[in-house]
């Protein structure tokens, strides 16, 4: 029996050129097809017989006429292809299964903690998709791979997590995770920053679909940026990603946990509005939130300040200025036609995104502030990352 992976793997130049058109398009002619590929389409035929063979790319459906024979229209194959796609972040671990539209079939997250060691996190997603397998009678042979997006620092290249500062359970230091996974699933797994995978998934398939220039931001424990610039990937010094997390916003700030004073970190992650928060509390400051200080979390903060809670709206307001802030700086530096802000802060509280626009909006030249678009959340909300992990997937076989 033939793998999935191994219809994919040794394709022609113009072979992915179809595959990717058809799979980033709607239902499209041969005609179609032959304009937008620059292929005659003498030659067309000769090369969409053994993508039909092997179904990589079916039929799809009869479009209408303009006058002759109804035309054939064409579209990859939504059946006999499926990706998984994992997105491993401080808070949560989560689970997708798409199809070769990045459409999702299954989703499962489950919380981390500190029993969630790098063992017992493998063990559960293993769990899971073998239970995905059961529930949606999928075969492994179907399996393009697997694609990970996680929180960093990684080595890319090896799929090795390699000193994360904020997990709640121990053993999290160079954690083989691509080997870990591939000897228990069996299958080809990729393994890239989750901030990379979230602007993959928004630029090819979401709400920046066409744009050339999209940058990503999931704003949660840390901040964590994805950047496309003219279609392509921008790969920072050793595939950080929450390199604009560390930005100094105030050269005599706050310590920060990578030893600078006054990044941004410091002050718009969750830790930070958690701290400040319960700063404030301390000093005797009232708030309608009707817990202990130790049990007091960001959602309570979030949906405090939505309630009119002076102390809530001030802790989200001041942390949603300081991010503004450094957005401006980060746009001022780098062509960008869309801003997706996402992450836990942004899902929870519409206040800390409308600020944090109108912040950044108020320090940029009219010229660029009438070229940058700003979205809340995206497309694919907070399953972004995973479904970018997918999609890196196809990109692999593609590129």
């Amino acid at each position: 029996m033939i793998n999935n992976s191994d219809v994919l793997k040794n394709l022609s130049f113009e072979e992915k050129g179809i595959i990717n058109l058809l799979q980033k398009n709607e239902y499209m002619t041969r005609n179609d097809i032959s304009i937008k590929t620059n292929i005659k389409l003498s030659r067309l035929n000769y090369i969409m017989q053994p993508l039909e063979k092997s179904r990589v790319i079916i039929q799809g459906k009869i479009g209408e006429s303009s006058g002759g024979r109804k035309p054939i229209l064409y579209t990859v194959n939504l059946d006999d292809f499926y990706i998984i796609g994992v997105d491993i972040s401080i808070m949560y671990t989560q689970i997708v299964i798409t199809n070769l539209k990045m459409e999702i079939l299954f989703e499962e997250l489950f919380h981390m903690d500190n029993t969630c060691t790098p063992e017992k996190t493998v063990n559960r997603i293993t769990e899971i998709i073998e239970k995905a397998y059961v529930n949606l009678k999928l075969y492994r042979f179907k399996l393009l791979g697997i694609g990970v997006g996680s929180v960093g620092p990684l080595n890319v290249e090896n799929g090795i997590i390699k000193n994360p500062p904020n997990f709640y359970a121990p053993n999290w230091l160079n954690v083989p995770l691509k080997s870990m996974l591939e000897e228990r699933l069996k299958t080809t797994v990729i393994v890239e920053n989750g901030a990379n995978a979230g602007v993959v998934a928004e630029s090819l398939f979401g709400i920046g679909k066409g744009l050339k220039n999209v940058t990503y931001f999931n704003c949660g424990v840390g901040i964590r940026t994805g950047t496309i610039s003219s279609r392509n990937l921008i790969r920072a010094i050793n595939d950080e990603e929450e390199g604009f997390g560390h930005m100094v916003i105030d050269i005599n700030g706050e310590q920060c946990k990578c030893g600078n004073f006054g990044c941004i970190e410091c002050y718009s992650s969750i830790n930070a509005i958690i701290k400040k928060f319960s700063n404030e509390i301390k000093k005797g400051r009232h708030t309608i939130i009707n817990k202990s200080i130790d049990d007091i979390n960001y959602k309570d903060i979030c949906m405090a300040s939505e309630q009119n809670d002076e102390l809530s709206k001030e802790i989200i307001r001041n942390a949603a200025l300081i991010l503004g802030a450094g957005l401006a700086n980060y746009i001022k530096l780098l062509t960008t036609d869309l801003v997706i802000l996402s992450g836990p802060l942004m899902i929870q509280s519409k206040l800390f995104y409308d600020i944090c626009v109108e912040s950044a909006l108020r320090r940029l030249h009219p010229d660029k502030k009438k070229r940058v678009i700003f979205n809340r959340c995206g497309y694919f909300k907070d399953t972004a990352m995973s479904v970018g992990a997918a999609a890196m997937v196809v990109e692999k076989y593609l590129s």
